[in-house]
């Protein structure tokens, strides 16, 4: 049986250790913080003697290693599956809209669902057939800096980008157009209208740890994957003669030593671990790749949310437009979790608690109707201010590949070369790549 030694304990180093596991290997985890799940994760809140996720998570159809991760675990019961694309969008004027997709094949089922979508008018439509090119994958992204430009040339309106576009963009990139790469955006556009369940939404209906850690422990027990909590690591070694890891030393100054390492870090945490000489051989630029953040807002009624105030849908969110604040989740009766992606871009991540509050309510009276400020009892906040890497067009340099010049040595995360943006899916599926790589190697 060969050994695998696996340095954090985020969502890409724990399916890299279930996707090992899977094939047989013995794989040992370390993890320097007190908790698993890296940037997705859920707190207990005492006062209110409940989890709160550290962000609402959307997954999408397409998600395929990630599934997989989760059937694995015994967890993917706990997602709420949309048969077809279905969301609510509420704007500045208080009108709801609602984007139903009909149950046929993509594209056809984006295009059908938009030529129905009431906050389109005619010229919209019409722009709608221009997508012919873009749904034909006959695009080049290289004669493009950025989705922004790619958007302008397919004649997209303003009106298509504010209630599509821009949400879509939001909720899968966690910034704006002008920040994404066009290849990225099309490698997302090709796998989100490939199959008739692909595009639909995936909400978890249950917490982050319940849906991405519970269940990873239970397997990791029964099958004897040992991992520690706590346990930073300080630095691989080296044998650059023979071109491999020879050891990883831990911060309390033991050492591991396996067949194969996987470094599952931050993309801010990994040029730590080298020393100068080793990480200059790599070629890696990882520092260049600039985070996005991600505030969640917790709100908490006095009583009974009135059903009228957020209208239902299958997916049990609705999209705001022309606000801060872009998504709206029912969690319970009594809880909303609201979402505002990219929100350094916003100029909000350096606001105090308070003055977020602030923005946020007058974002709900501007667009919910009968929204009570004083119906309220509480509420929380919380910022991810490194949720995700930007992914521009530059970041596509500084994206390393799974596979190192080190014989033994493999890279997950996210913010690897999956080519897909900072998601769930993006580093699973990094960690399906590291599981193949090691498995093709002897």
């Amino acid at each position: 049986m060969k050994s695998v030694t696996v340095t954090g304990g985020g969502i890409a180093g724990l399916s890299a250790a279930v996707f090992l596991s899977e094939r047989n290997y013995k794989v040992k985890l370390f993890e320097s913080s007190p908790k698993l799940g890296g940037r997705a994760y859920s707190f207990f809140d005492k006062e209110k003697n409940q989890f709160f996720d550290n962000g609402q998570h959307i997954l999408a159809g397409w998600y395929k290693n990630t599934f997989e991760y989760l059937n694995i675990t015994g967890s993917s019961g706990n997602l709420n599956f949309q048969k077809t694309l279905e969301i609510n969008f509420i704007n500045q004027e208080k009108r709801l809209y609602r984007l139903n997709c009909p149950a046929v094949s993509p594209p056809y089922n984006i295009l059908a669902g938009l030529l129905k979508f009431r906050a389109l008018d005619f010229r919209d439509k019409t722009a709608l057939i221009n997508l012919k090119k873009l749904f034909a994958g006959r695009i080049n992204a290289d004669t493009f800096r950025n989705v922004k430009e790619l958007l302008t040339d397919l004649k997209q309106t303003d009106n298509l980008i504010k209630y599509f576009w821009d949400p879509f963009n939001l909720a899968v990139f966690n910034t704006v157009s002008e920040n994404i790469s066009a290849e990225l955006f099309l490698n997302v556009i090709n796998r989100g209208f490939k199959e008739k369940k692909s595009s639909a939404l995936v909400i978890p209906e249950v917490n982050l740890n319940e849906l991405l850690i519970d269940g990873t422990v239970k397997y990791f027990r029964e099958r004897g994957i040992e991992f520690f909590l706590n346990t930073g690591v300080s630095r691989f070694a080296v044998n650059e003669s023979c071109k491999k890891i020879e050891f990883l030393e831990l911060e309390n100054g033991s050492r591991e030593t396996s067949d194969y390492y996987i470094c599952a870090v931050p993309f801010f945490g990994f040029r730590k671990l080298f020393e100068k000489k080793v990480f200059d051989e790599f070629g890696y630029n990882t520092e260049k790749l600039k985070s996005s953040a991600i505030i969640s807002v917790h709100l908490f009624f006095k009583n009974r949310i009135p059903g009228k105030l957020i209208p239902e849908n299958s997916s049990g969110m609705t999209g705001l437009t022309g606000t801060k604040v872009q998504w709206i989740f029912k969690r319970s009766d009594i809880h909303l979790s609201l979402v505002i992606s990219g929100a350094g871009y916003l100029g909000l991540i350096e606001k105090s608690s308070e003055d977020i509050f602030e923005i946020v309510m007058n974002d709900l009276k501007m667009t919910i109707k009968g929204f009570d400020e004083t119906a309220l009892s509480d509420y929380r906040i919380i910022k991810e201010k490194r949720a995700t890497f930007i992914p521009d067009k530059e970041s596509s340099k500084y994206r390393p590949k799974q596979k190192t010049y080190l014989s033994n040595f493999y890279i997950a995360g996210d913010w690897t070369d999956t080519g897909l943006p900072a998601t769930i899916e993006s580093a699973v599926t990094s960690a399906k790549i590291c599981t193949e790589e090691i498995t093709n190697s002897f």
